[in-house]
């Protein structure tokens, strides 16, 4: 087959377009379309644009494929963002992706440059312009028919939102385009990822119970039709909303589950993402098992690493500190907290809380009450810019324990335990009837 034979049909397979709807889109004959897609006519220029303009991608595509021009700038933009993202400079990655002329590029590579923009700015802290970005990717992709890359479109907006602290927000937008990728889309794991990562919206904003009841729903679905992959996210995700009901060994058992999933439909490199969530939640348990949250953390080092993910990275740095202050280890865990609150310098996120809280903790264990006040209130800060809901709650109230430890103005203490009291009663009081599910899961023929 002629190359731009293989990639028209690609692109309108892509499209979810017949040739007979392909051709009434693009307003050529039905048999100009079958003879260009079996390589027996010569493309014309001026038909071959309108039918690159119904399918949503360049002429340049059609003829030159992955070597186009637009291709190369594309490439080469998203190669030197990665690089800027290694060093610590997402905000020159934004730069960098935000000079990148979006009107020369089809749906798809329009889609990853948004998506890579969108991530930098979110690491730099521009959580609403992050937010903008994948607004408008969700609606391009969803105007070209392509659901399950609209679906991770989606699920990367509601995650944005929920960590800028607009959870009802996120509920509401969640929904809607739930409702739209479901109605265009065969089941895929972008639908099942979509749908969990909207359960844990429901969780920030309090509406608990609801999200527990429906993740089980989802899990359900999940294991009669889904994939490994997809069962796996789906069990990924209601460890979470068992650890926010306050029940950390079967939180540690759904982890358990995804990680038994490991070796199916190339779910392995979640793997290490999987064990560091496994060390956060060991040790949440009764008792702690710091010994074994260590071992997951070894384990899942070496490819978080190759991966370079300055975020994961300070998330482990953030939780070996907290395991290694329960063992008593106390300049290694103020070291680790350290690195974790250098790797996330610039960037308003709960994770920087986090590791500025674990800081706080780590320096308060070995005597150091004004360092440990400093980096406690910075944590404060940084949970005030981005943090609500009953996740925030658990921070702030281990927040108010830290700096009452520390031996901090009364007041402060206080105020931080006033803030987790707010915090766990946002949103509507959880019930079991809560909104109506979307069911966006068509089992696969």
């Amino acid at each position: 087959m002629h190359p731009v034979s293989r990639r028209l049909r690609d692109a309108r397979e892509r499209a979810g377009l017949s040739q007979a709807e392909l051709a009434r889109a693009s307003g050529v004959h039905a048999s100009y379309v079958s003879h260009l897609e079996r390589g027996s006519r010569a493309p014309g220029r001026l038909a071959l644009s309108r039918v690159a303009g119904a399918l949503g991608v360049t002429v340049d595509h059609l003829l030159e494929g992955e070597e186009s021009a637009s291709a190369r700038v594309v490439r080469a933009a998203l190669d030197h963002a990665r690089r800027l993202h290694r060093v610590g400079q997402p905000a020159a990655a934004a730069q960098v992706l935000a000079q990148v002329d979006l009107a020369t590029l089809d749906v798809d590579a329009a889609a990853r440059v948004r998506l890579a923009h969108a991530e930098a700015l979110d690491l730099a802290g521009e959580l609403e312009a992050s937010c903008g970005l994948l607004e408008r990717t969700a609606a391009d992709l969803l105007a070209a028919r392509r659901f399950a890359d609209a679906a991770y479109a989606a699920t990367r907006l509601v995650m944005a939102l929920t960590e800028a602290g607009e959870p009802h927000r996120a509920v509401a937008r969640g929904e809607e385009l739930l409702a739209s990728v479901a109605d265009g889309a065969e089941a895929t794991d972008a639908l099942l990822r979509l749908e969990s990562t909207l359960v844990w919206a429901y969780v920030t904003r309090g509406d608990v119970t609801y999200a527990l009841v429906r993740s089980r729903s989802l899990l359900e679905r999940a294991a009669a039709h889904g994939s490994a992959r997809g069962l796996s996210s789906v069990r990924w995700n209601l460890a979470f909303v068992l650890e926010a009901v306050g029940r950390p060994q079967e939180a540690v058992e759904q982890i358990d589950g995804a990680l038994a999933l490991s070796g199916a439909d190339e779910v392995d490199r979640d793997v290490p993402r999987l064990r560091l969530d496994r060390a956060h939640l060991l040790l949440a348990v009764e008792p702690p098992r710091p010994e074994a949250a260590l071992a997951d953390l070894d384990a899942s080092r070496a490819a978080l690493e190759l991966d370079e993910s300055r975020v994961e990275l300070a998330r482990a740095a953030t939780v070996r500190s907290r395991a290694l202050l329960a063992l008593g280890r106390v300049a290694e865990a103020v070291t680790a907290a350290q690195d974790a609150a250098e790797l996330l310098a610039g960037g308003q996120r709960r994770d920087a809380a986090s590791a500025h809280a674990a800081l706080g903790a780590a320096l308060a264990a070995s005597g150091d009450g004004p360092g440990a006040i400093k980096a406690l209130r910075v944590s404060a800060d940084l949970l005030d810019t981005v943090a609500t809901g009953r996740p925030a709650a658990v921070l702030w109230r281990r927040l108010g324990d830290t700096l009452r430890e520390a031996g901090d103005d009364p007041q402060e203490v206080a105020l931080a335990y006033r803030r987790a009291l707010t915090a766990a009663r946002v949103g509507v009081r959880p019930t079991l009837l809560g909104p109506t599910p979307v069911s966006a899961f068509h089992p696969v023929r």
